[in-house]
């Protein structure tokens, strides 16, 4: 990256001279992804070593897998197509939050708000919004708890703050979250009002499934902590 990109940084915002129209193809643009993946890989690297800690300190896999990923290019567009945001590097920067995102997966669901709670709690990271699908699910069954941070990022000496999204499941919220993604869009043919009921109620039928084992895993604990 050169030591000047035309994305400059303002204030310790990703900001523009000029409200320029965004051009995939462009080196502008790899650019900005660039510093979205250096954001996204510091999250990551964070996460990771408090990971350790906790399976060390809580002697299970609390946490079972944290993955990452950068929104292909073409999935951003249809993104602010869809929310008829315009086409502007500025308007991308400010209003689509997921460019970077990162995922963890842990396995019950009392582990997700014990998570939150420590990544509310680290230095480098700033919460600037949380969305609640736990207790309030998606009408499609989608199950998670998200959170959008800022992050500080050095870039050629200067720092400026990228926002990444991280998202926190159940290993079955996992599960339900990647077939109901590879059913509704690898198929050439639309999902049919069945068979999207039928997910809606499988998501259901998990979480109750979840439920149960939560109780039968507390009372197992109960039991274990009574023999010392």
């Amino acid at each position: 990256m050169s030591p000047r990109t035309d994305i400059i940084i303002k204030n310790n915002k990703l900001d523009k001279t000029e409200d320029e129209k965004i051009d995939i193809e462009s080196k502008q643009y790899n650019d900005l992804l660039i510093i979205y993946e250096l954001a996204m890989n510091q999250v990551v690297g964070t996460l990771n070593g408090i990971k350790a800690r906790i399976n060390q300190i809580y002697g299970y896999s609390m946490v079972e897998k944290i993955d990452s990923r950068i929104k292909s290019k073409t999935s951003i567009i249809n993104k602010m197509k869809k929310k008829g945001i315009v086409l502007t590097y500025k308007s991308l920067v400010d209003n689509i939050d997921d460019i970077a995102g990162v995922r963890i997966v842990v396995p019950l669901k009392d582990d997700i708000f014990f998570i939150k709670q420590i990544i509310e709690n680290i230095p480098t990271l700033k919460v600037i919004e949380e969305k609640d699908y736990i207790y309030n699910p998606k009408k499609s069954g989608y199950s998670a708890y998200h959170l959008i941070v800022e992050t500080p990022v050095t870039i050629n000496g200067e720092t400026v703050i990228i926002k990444v999204e991280i998202q926190i499941r159940t290993v079955a919220m996992d599960f339900w979250s990647e077939m109901e993604h590879d059913i509704r869009y690898k198929s050439n043919k639309p999902i049919s009002k069945l068979d999207s009921k039928k997910l809606t109620w499988y998501a259901k039928a998990l979480e109750n499934l979840q439920a149960k084992i939560i109780k039968l895993y507390r009372k197992h604990e109960e039991n274990t902590m009574l023999n010392y």
